[in-house]
């Protein structure tokens, strides 16, 4: 539960921003840190592509729009679909299963969306999803 409250704080302070600006650091000090964090590359999740039946969430704790993605062909082209509807949603995307920053930097300018490399699991296994692209908004989850 820590985790997930810990990835909604940084949701919520994502939120305020049009897009985030990602940055690669080659920095020695910056390498040296090993920091535990949810977030960070590479991330790999139990959560794999898949259908996403829309479902009603059983919360209120998450009362912002969130997409999650991988960086798979699926995802991308969902991504693509999608675009303007989560761009005129706010939404936030959690990318997983992401091995490079550089991809998800690319990712972010080239559709004009904030994106973080976040581990999901915690998330997914709140709502009780395995899969994705999915979108978490008004109080439901779809694909």
């Amino acid at each position: 539960m820590a985790k997930l409250l810990l990835l909604l704080l940084i949701t919520f302070n994502a939120h305020a921003m049009d897009v985030i600006p990602l940055t690669v650091t080659h920095d020695n000090a910056a390498m040296r840190l090993n920091l535990s964090s949810p977030i960070g590359v590479p991330v790999k999740s139990k959560a794999t592509v898949g259908k996403v039946i829309r479902n009603k969430l059983k919360t209120d704790l998450i009362n912002i729009a969130i997409f999650v993605i991988g960086v798979d062909d699926t995802s991308l082209k969902w991504l693509a679909t999608n675009q303007e509807r989560l761009q005129a949603m706010q939404a936030i995307g959690f990318v997983t299963n992401v091995n490079d920053l550089e991809k998800i930097i690319a990712l972010q300018e080239k559709y004009q969306l904030p994106l973080l490399p976040v581990n999901v699991d915690p998330l997914l296994s709140y709502i009780q999803v395995q899969h994705y692209p999915l979108i978490i908004a008004g109080g439901a989850v779809w694909q």
